[in-house]
């Protein structure tokens, strides 16, 4: 097994040492994902919203705690941690306010006898390779929203912010949250790589131009679902 260094970039010293996984680990868990995710769309919106409700109960209780995982792990100042943290809570609101209005059946024709609608059915496995200088805004932004509306997610955390992924898995799988529908993926390039091989719907990427660009060559012709934020320039 190896083990991924988590440090302190403000002073170089080692946080703890993360079992990483392989490539293998991250098929296993993508078929995992594939499998748990029809039972987790399956379940009512109310009891999906229900877990992110606890899960934003979660964030408030551990907040101090979270902020400081995230300051050791990424050198920014506890003030600007708990920032994200509080910012946090209005934007987890507003996922669960829009989600039911945003996923209803419309009626958009209905005449002679013939109805059309407009019907909104889960992707099925979304994978958010994420950034480390906001890690619970630029994760939450799509692990919330993929969460409330049926899908399941592969989520690789960046290695400069593995702890504060393994929170964000955490407190969703405590907050009820199948297993299998919600997995954090720890380590490097090689991981995400790993990732991007794997049959899913979705692949959402906040980082670099460079590995925006090889993640959208890697997908064409494959029909999958793609974002990319590319280009950031906040030094903090």
């Amino acid at each position: 097994m190896t083990l991924l260094s988590i440090r302190n970039p403000a002073n170089g010293e080692r946080l703890a040492r993360v079992p990483a996984d392989d490539a293998a680990s991250v098929t296993a868990r993508a078929a995992q994902a594939r499998a748990a995710q029809p039972a987790w769309a399956a379940r009512p919106l109310s009891e999906r919203k229900a877990c992110i409700e606890r899960f934003r109960e979660f964030v408030v209780r551990d907040l101090d705690s979270l902020a400081g995982i995230m300051t050791r792990e990424t050198g920014k100042p506890i003030t600007m941690s708990r920032n994200e943290l509080n910012g946090l809570l209005p934007r987890i609101d507003f996922f669960l306010a829009q989600t039911e209005g945003a996923t209803a059946t419309e009626t958009v024709l209905e005449e002679g006898g013939m109805q059309e609608q407009i019907q909104h059915i889960p992707l099925g496995v979304v994978a958010n390779i994420s950034a480390w200088n906001y890690p619970w805004f630029v994760g939450c932004n799509v692990i919330l929203p993929a969460l409330l509306t049926g899908n399941a997610v592969l989520y690789k955390p960046s290695e400069y912010a593995v702890q504060t992924g393994l929170a964000i898995a955490r407190l969703l799988h405590e907050a009820g949250v199948p297993r299998d529908a919600m997995a954090c993926l720890v380590g490097a390039g090689a991981v995400g790589t790993a990732l991007l091989e794997q049959p899913v719907d979705g692949v959402f990427f906040t980082g670099s131009h460079a590995t925006g660009r090889r993640i959208s060559q890697a997908l064409a012709g494959r029909f999958v679902k793609l974002q990319l934020e590319l280009g950031g320039k906040d030094p903090t």
